[in-house]
């Protein structure tokens, strides 16, 4: 909540890099209330689930047409030297578009609606839990529904898989990774591999996305502007251009879920934090003075779990056998 005021004053002027900071922000906070769902009251919740997609999906229109300008700019150096010079109507009506897409972020950004979010995100209505709950007891558990969700959509990845599907999917993974972050100090070796996997391919299924929505804008532009004969064959050239290039992201989106799946790096993570939450749960090894045990923690039980972890022997398993699949469903 913190990163979305502080991107906020930057965002409303318009800058590109505050504006997708923002909608990052955006993205985490959903993954974080998510994660956390079962202890915030419901009715808060409904509105987090609400008013969160709001914001993101509102700034991702705007830097959607960053994106967008930037991808016809550089595939424009791969058509017809000719046709380069046709591109400027393009350009100019991404622009205008962006404006109108940015006066609608600053409307919501001043809306009473957005300022009744921020409060009660500042306040959030957090249901009591008992003293002897930890986080570590249950972290994989929380987890799970996300790399059930990732496993469920990568089944259905081929050559031939609808958009929908791949954009699901990095929808999916940016949560998993997201979660994983949140649970970090439980995690060990294998924990981070997974994080460094996960965002590798949540990049590549994002440059396919950005592809995808700029072809589909391409196609739209052509359809329905008035735009000059030679910018509309400008516009044909560049979807064909990106259309080989989709192909290829296509492909390798799909290896490197394969890999990943293959790896069982998720399976191993969710161990590895079921392993940290159960040492974490058990008593220290020397007692605490008796004037002390009134106000004293286990201190060090989490850095006793990672040290443990960390030494213990680790052995790759290279393929995603039937138990591995029905333990995690990553």
């Amino acid at each position: 909540a913190e990163s979305l005021l502080w991107h906020q004053n930057a965002a409303e002027f318009g800058d590109a890099e505050p504006l997708h900071q923002l909608r990052v922000a955006a993205r985490r906070l959903r993954a974080t209330i998510e994660l956390f769902s079962n202890v915030i009251y419901a009715a808060q919740l409904k509105i987090y689930r609400r008013d969160l997609p709001w914001i993101g999906g509102q700034a991702g229109a705007v830097r959607e047409c960053d994106v967008t300008a930037a991808l016809i700019g550089a595939r424009a150096a791969r058509i017809d030297p000719d046709l380069k010079a046709a591109i400027a109507p393009m350009i100019a009506a991404l622009d205008e578009r962006r404006k109108s897409e940015h006066a609608k972020l600053y409307n919501l950004l001043a809306s009473k609606r957005y300022r009744n979010l921020i409060a009660k995100l500042s306040r959030p209505a957090i249901k009591k839990i008992g003293g002897d709950r930890r986080l570590g007891g249950v972290a994989a558990q929380l987890v799970r529904p996300a790399t059930q969700s990732a496993a469920r959509l990568g089944r259905k990845l081929a050559d031939d898989a609808p958009a929908l599907v791949f954009h699901k999917l990095r929808v999916r993974i940016k949560r998993l990774r997201y979660e994983l972050e949140m649970i970090a100090p439980l995690g060990a070796k294998r924990h981070k591999r997974a994080l460094a996997r996960l965002e590798a391919l949540q990049e590549l299924l994002g440059l396919y996305h950005d592809v995808t929505v700029a072809t589909a804008w391409l196609l739209s532009y052509a359809e329905t502007s008035a735009a000059p004969p030679r910018t509309l064959l400008a516009a044909g050239a560049l979807i064909q251009s990106l259309d080989s290039r989709e192909s290829k992201l296509r492909r390798r989106c799909t290896r490197a879920w394969r890999r990943l799946e293959r790896s069982d790096a998720i399976r191993h993570t969710l161990v590895e934090i079921r392993r940290a939450g159960r040492l974490a749960l058990m008593p220290v090894s020397s007692a605490a003075p008796a004037g002390d045990a009134s106000r004293s923690d286990p201190p060090n039980q989490l850095q006793i779990a990672r040290r443990e972890i960390e030494d213990a022997p680790q052995s790759d398993h290279n393929s995603m056998n039937s138990q591995s699949a029905t333990e995690t469903s990553p």
